[in-house]
């Protein structure tokens, strides 16, 4: 069990009218009711900044392309986010940098610890009724991961 001092975001980000891009939004109100502050981001990258106010821990939720196949759910912690110069997500400005520039502009509220809850995407241009079925069947998984992760497990 997390100690009573520890505060949690969870920032879920996508477009809900885009395919894989929705899963931010499907997981974001299957999360309504959860035990941590919740914020919905329609486009992520340095929009997200604002949302922080000084939480010890984020979770951030987004439709990744990582390589795995579509579906895949990956937890990746701060330390593990990659370094590829290229953004994790489809969103532009990637996570690592996002936090990067955060950690410089505005370091009394970046959390200590930032885990990546990413669902593995493969269609990112058209509408959201032709969202990879793999990727809906990964979304209740992923609400699950994230809850474990709230608990302090993970």
């Amino acid at each position: 069990m997390p100690s009573a001092d520890r505060r949690t975001i969870i920032v879920c980000i996508g477009n809900e009218l885009i395919a894989d891009d929705a899963v931010g939004f499907e997981i974001h109100n299957r999360l309504a009711g959860c035990s941590a502050r919740l914020e919905y981001c329609g486009v992520g990258g340095i929009d997200m900044l604002a949302l922080l106010d000084g939480e010890t821990d984020l979770i951030v939720v987004d439709a990744v392309q990582l390589g795995a196949a579509p579906g895949t759910i990956h937890v990746i912690p701060w330390d593990s986010l990659p370094r590829t110069g290229t953004a994790v997500s489809a969103h532009g400005l990637g996570l690592r940098e996002t936090i990067e520039i955060g950690k410089t502009l505005f370091p009394q509220t970046m959390p200590e610890r930032i885990t990546l809850i990413g669902i593995e995407g493969r269609c990112f241009n058209r509408t959201r009724d032709h969202m990879n079925k793999d990727v809906f069947d990964s979304i209740d998984l992923a609400v699950e991961k994230i809850k474990e992760l709230l608990q302090g497990g993970a």
